[in-house]
């Protein structure tokens, strides 16, 4: 995946997001082919080492058939399509609508542990991360040990990490304001929470850059706003 500087996330974002469960697409090449499922995700760390746990149904293929090389997880954070009339210079710069998302692509070696047990502590780590602890307690120990032989412990250890966050960042600042109130309406809160502490100090940095360029005469620089950026994640 090609990440433009503008696009790259912010490390301590990185951290951030990869502390919280997250969806996203576990996939593996096998001797069959191409597999993949889309779990939740939660990340362990041990011995200075980054893991991303989940767990699958016992006769999924990826569970069942040998992996092939390095797996990779899609953890795609959010998304919204952005129309042209939410920017707020749209009238004197019309321009084309697109779609701001977060993602990030890990990829590693891929574990399989078969035993119950463990896909048990998968389990109910994810459902602790999510304040429901209390929801496996209800059901029983016997009932889960049952329930824990239908599902198997998968992670993902983390070798190569690909953040980007295309999220208006190369727009005007007073776009970015115009799209922090659309979405401060409709949601997502996470959407919104970005564009205004990644995005808008990013797009007020580079617009006063571009300002102080132009007033100091530097007419030799080519000091247009960049055009937006395709859409495609390769």
């Amino acid at each position: 995946m090609y990440v433009a500087n503008h696009f790259r996330i912010p490390e301590e974002r990185v951290t951030q997001i990869l502390g919280e469960v997250h969806a996203g697409n576990l996939i593996t090449m096998h001797e069959s082919g191409m597999q993949a499922t889309m779990v939740p995700f939660y990340m362990e760390e041990r011995d200075g080492k980054r893991f991303l746990v989940t767990h699958l149904v016992r006769n999924n293929p990826q569970s069942r058939e040998p992996i092939v090389g390095n797996g990779l997880i899609i953890l795609d954070v959010v998304d919204e399509y952005i129309s042209p009339a939410w920017y707020a210079t749209n009238d004197a710069m019309p321009n084309v609508p697109t779609w701001d998302y977060i993602t990030i692509h890990a990829r590693g070696p891929v574990h399989v542990d078969p035993a119950p047990a463990a896909a048990l502590k998968v389990a109910q780590a994810l459902t602790e991360r999510m304040g429901e602890s209390w929801s496996t307690d209800m059901v029983g120990q016997e009932k889960l040990d049952k329930m824990a032989r239908a599902i198997v412990a998968v992670e993902l250890e983390i070798q190569d990490l690909e953040p980007k966050a295309k999220m208006s960042q190369n727009r005007h600042p007073d776009d970015i304001r115009s799209l922090i109130a659309h979405f401060e309406t409709v949601g997502p809160h996470e959407f919104v929470n970005y564009l205004r502490e990644v995005s808008l100090p990013y797009a007020e940095q580079r617009f006063d850059m571009i300002t102080d360029l132009k007033s100091s005469g530097a007419s030799q620089w080519d000091l247009r706003p960049a055009p937006p950026a395709p859409d495609s994640r390769d």
